[in-house]
């Protein structure tokens, strides 16, 4: 049959529906593939032959699920500039650039406003083909970025869709060969797309578009984000209310025959001699069937040389209402901020609530802390840098807990006072028994 005598509609719809396919198979392949590396560039090679021949309406369903992508990719970094900001640096050191560090924030700011603006400009064909040509850049980048993040692994989470979706490298990578495939529909069909408005008014729309979502970062920049992907968030048990037993394997070898075999622990024969004598201890490793919802290990110190004692599962589990003070600079800490919420904890104290800091800095920091704002009597706990970063995105940052549960997360900024904080109206939503105050 000749090409010609092939409906357009055949190959275009064909190609797309191909493209979707391979789309929802990257969640089931988190690692290289190059059997599916194969169909996704078969797929960028069928985009080129049917260059001259993608139907409108397939143009337009590509032109709207590209901007939708966009648009996501734009919010879900948009919401968590600070976020947005941690992955650049680790991309700038990663990639041997800290003299660039410094610009981190500017850069996650302007990224994220491109992407939702670029997102705007395709979903209602705004500026169409200025927006396909630097589309068409970013993907190149990114294309090229991500693959030598799949192959290297300089940097083990990419961020593209922030925290409300994480991918594997390779998937990020498969990700963008899908996407390319779409930009290619795109720029084959950028003559084919009429743009209707006049051309100051498209401007103005996209300028727009991007001045209000610079104004939506800065305030999720300023205070939380308004839609929170991080493990911890409103309402969020920090570790399950009836868990499981932990099961405890133990690895032997046979000393003759030098076989392996692994046992629970508690069904592991100690009792008979005989085989004690024939087997000796290898390994060991340990099973948490429970949900792992906290990434966090808190300690307890008294100088930077002690490595802690893990106070974890027993600070975050108290039976009482704690107010956590996440700060996990102090020397980087907002000042202000710094003394407004020390003078709130200190009349949280008095009126019986237990509150304590937890910090990645030094002890020696901490005690200078303390002297200077008065908390000479207040804990200091201590974790990891990132950790700490992950509970609640601003310096200093106060998190409200009982029972493992996540109650509230203020910035200082909007820390109320003490009296104003329903705390009888938390105890009867989440069903605590008793004030939750110190006696």
């Amino acid at each position: 049959m000749n090409r010609k005598t092939i409906p357009t509609w055949i190959p275009s719809y064909g190609i797309l529906l191909l493209t979707l396919i391979l789309a929802v198979l990257i969640v089931f392949i988190p690692e290289k593939s190059p059997l599916f590396l194969v169909f996704l560039c078969l797929n960028m090679f069928f985009c080129i032959l049917n260059r001259k021949f993608f139907s409108c309406s397939v143009v337009m369903i590509v032109r709207s699920l590209v901007g939708l992508l966009f648009i996501f990719s734009g919010f879900t970094k948009g919401v968590d500039p600070l976020g947005t900001t941690y992955v650049i640096h680790d991309y700038l050191e990663a990639y041997n650039l800290p003299w660039l560090t410094g610009l981190s924030l500017a850069g996650s700011f302007l990224l994220n406003m491109i992407e939702f603006t670029i997102g705007f400009c395709l979903l209602f064909n705004v500026k169409f083909k200025w927006t396909v040509f630097v589309a068409s850049l970013m993907m190149l980048f990114f294309t090229l970025t991500t693959w030598y993040d799949a192959v290297a692994n300089p940097v083990p989470d990419c961020g593209c869709f922030g925290k409300a979706v994480v991918m594997t490298n390779w998937q990020t990578f498969y990700k963008n060969l899908v996407l390319d495939a779409c930009i290619l529909v795109l720029l084959f069909s950028i003559d084919r797309i009429p743009d209707r408005r006049p051309a100051l008014f498209n401007g103005l729309i996209a300028g727009g578009a991007a001045l209000l979502f610079l104004c939506f970062e800065y305030y999720n920049y300023r205070y939380l984000p308004v839609v929170n992907f991080l493990e911890w968030k409103e309402g969020v048990r920090l570790f399950p209310e009836n868990p499981q037993p932990v099961q405890h394997f133990v690895i032997y070898r046979n000393k003759l025959t030098g076989e392996t075999r692994e046992y629970l622990l508690e069904d592991c024969p100690y009792a008979d001699s005989a085989w004690v004598e024939t087997w000796e201890f290898v390994d060991r490793r340990d099973v948490d069937p429970n949900p792992q919802t906290v990434n966090i290990n808190i300690v307890d110190k008294i100088d930077d040389e002690d490595p802690g004692w893990d106070v974890t599962k027993d600070l975050l589990e108290t039976d009482t209402y704690l107010f956590l003070v996440a700060a996990y600079d102090l020397q980087e800490a907002n000042p202000d901020g710094m003394a407004k919420v020390a003078e709130s904890v200190k009349r949280l104290r008095k009126a019986g609530y237990e509150c304590c800091f937890l910090t990645s800095s030094t002890v020696k920091e901490a005690e200078e802390f303390k002297r200077k704002y008065g908390l000479e009597d207040f804990m200091f706990y201590y974790s990891d840098n990132t950790a700490i970063k992950a509970v609640i995105r601003s310096n200093p940052g106060i998190v409200l807990l009982r029972n493992a549960w996540v109650l509230r997360l203020w910035d200082w900024r909007r820390f109320p006072a003490p009296e104003e904080i329903d705390l009888a109206a938390l105890s009867q939503e989440y069903g605590f028994e008793g004030s939750g105050v110190q006696q």
